[in-house]
């Protein structure tokens, strides 16, 4: 009888110390969480060019400008706290040179490169060019950036909203993406793609669309 007493004592003293163990590992996660600073979809880039989790935000103390969509190894790209208004892909119906077409590639900074020097007016490209921010190279989305966003789009508007971010509208955003599809469509349609959806549309060049400038880190 004394044995059985004896080894339901232990038992309990271990299963005691075992909750003790795993309450710590939660604290200790806790902790780390509030304090990951990593490039990590979710988490918060700041004016000082630092990265915070949504936890550790202090919003008295630090100024956010963007949260982080999408992460693969040593980069990430943010998508700013502002929507720049509703602005057209172009002036006038033509194809801008240098405009990667793929409707997957992650190459928004390089498209607006090519959009900012065209001959044709691009006044999407422009306004992300005028777009004063703490950060510098803000550019137009291409449309695999931009689906990107819409896949992480849960994650991504929580974070914007513990920073007081805009929300995003459901609807077309516009992309620096040329329709690709052929020669002539490469003249007369950009990619929008909607939110939060994702759906990819070829959209007349002079048609307006919603701009939200995004940024490549490392």
């Amino acid at each position: 009888m004394n044995k059985t007493i004896d080894f339901i004592k232990r038992k309990t003293v271990m299963l005691c110390m075992a909750v003790a163990v795993m309450g710590g590992l939660a604290s200790c996660e806790e902790h780390t969480d509030e304090y990951d600073g990593s490039l990590k979809v979710g988490n918060i880039l700041l004016a000082d060019n630092s990265i915070v989790s949504p936890q550790g935000y202090d919003s008295k103390n630090q100024t956010a400008v963007g949260v982080i969509f999408y992460a693969s190894r040593d980069t990430a790209l943010v998508v700013s706290m502002h929507e720049l208004g509703s602005y057209a892909y172009a002036d006038s119906l033509g194809t801008v040179g240098s405009v990667n077409s793929d409707s997957r590639t992650l190459c928004g900074a390089e498209n607006t490169a090519a959009l900012l020097v065209s001959e044709i007016p691009t006044p999407a490209a422009e306004a992300v060019a005028d777009f004063r921010s703490p950060m510098a190279s803000w550019a137009l989305p291409s449309a695999g950036e931009l689906r990107a966003l819409a896949a992480m789009l849960p994650v991504v508007a929580h974070s914007m909203e513990i920073i007081g971010g805009e929300p995003f509208a459901d609807g077309q955003y516009i992309s620096s993406t040329q329709d690709g599809s052929t020669s002539e469509s490469e003249q007369m349609y950009y990619l929008s793609v909607a939110m939060p959806s994702g759906f990819v549309t070829s959209t007349i060049k002079t048609t307006p669309g919603r701009v939200r400038p995004v940024l490549r880190l490392r």
